[in-house]
């Protein structure tokens, strides 16, 4: 293992350590938007160290999903629209279940960040995933000179 890769690993631990107790610390917050408290748990926290198919994402995605942890609050609490809802039955968990998608712009480098939310059978509303996108900043072209 190169130093580099002993030093991600270390760093890597470190952050979930951290991003795990701001996690824990939320316990819930109210989103009203759908009018409901929305519960954090350890089961979705889960879902920032693995993907839906059950493999496990890379350090370097883990690390970038644990960075986004305080951006969420602020996108349920401030969301002004839902962007995409989704019901539909889960052979898996042989129930249905309903998934809301939550964007806004946050913070002064205007990134969009995507939050979902998911309601299992007749369970509560929790956090189930994050990621963000940058908005492109418009770059003026200059004339060629030829």
């Amino acid at each position: 293992m190169t130093k580099s890769e002993e030093e991600l690993k270390k760093r890597h631990a470190k952050l979930m350590k951290e991003r795990r107790a701001l996690y824990n610390t939320y316990k819930k917050c109210h989103c009203p938007l759908l009018s409901a408290d929305i519960i954090f748990n350890a089961r979705r926290f889960h879902h920032l160290k693995w993907d839906g198919l059950g493999h496990p994402r890379s350090l370097k995605e883990q690390m970038y999903r644990a960075g986004l942890i305080p951006l969420i609050i602020p996108v349920i609490e401030n969301a002004t629209k839902v962007h995409d809802y989704r019901k539909y039955y889960s052979e898996n968990a042989e129930r249905y279940v309903e998934d809301w998608t939550l964007k806004e712009v946050v913070g002064k480098n205007k990134i969009t960040v995507t939050v979902i939310l998911r309601k299992a059978g007749n369970g509560q509303i929790s956090f189930y995933s994050v990621w963000k996108k940058y908005k492109r900043r418009k770059t003026s072209k200059k004339p060629s000179s030829k």
